[in-house]
């Protein structure tokens, strides 16, 4: 494949989202940041092989139940994606990230998705980390990484989530 410009790139993909939007979600105050988004390398294999297994992937079963609702949990997501991206060439990796904003400590999760034709989309979010009751600020730290890399996982592949009786509720 072809290794594509970024003016390629936004010429025949549109351009790319603006790194860094703040938005506060209406009911709390918690401010979610998405940090950068770049993509690069043969976009085309990347796509090409991503189209392969959306075609394939089932939605991924919500067997967990806690919060008061029932979510698919990382083993779920995992299980459900990864021999099918890894039939098709795509690796998906995932780095843990913090910043301080202030005095606020925000942790985040870097998603990649590579191809082995040397493709590759990244992109960056973060919550803030803030210790409750029954958890410290590192507890609380791990609880929103792993939170933010099963959505990460999802959004990048396109995974859609479905309850055990197959309904999506």
């Amino acid at each position: 494949g072809e290794t594509l410009t970024k003016e390629q790139m936004s010429a025949g993909y549109g351009k790319a989202p603006e790194p860094k939007q703040e938005t506060k979600a209406e009911d709390e105050s918690i401010t979610v940041i998405s940090g950068d988004t770049d993509m690069g390398g043969d976009i085309g294999g990347l796509a090409e092989g991503l189209s392969k297994c959306q075609g394939e992937f089932n939605a991924v079963k919500k067997g967990t139940s806690g919060h008061g609702y029932n979510y698919a949990d990382i083993e779920a997501v995992l299980a459900t994606s990864s021999p099918i991206t890894s039939k098709y060439g795509i690796a998906v990796t995932q780095m843990n990230i913090s910043k301080l904003v202030g005095e606020h400590l925000l942790v985040g999760v870097k998603t990649v998705l590579m191809h082995s034709s040397g493709g590759y989309i990244s992109s960056e979010i973060f919550v803030p980390a803030v210790k409750t009751k029954m958890n410290s600020l590192v507890q609380m730290a791990g609880v929103n990484i792993t939170y933010l890399r099963r959505y990460g996982i999802q959004s990048a592949l396109g995974l859609a989530t479905t309850d055990n009786d197959g309904s999506d509720k």
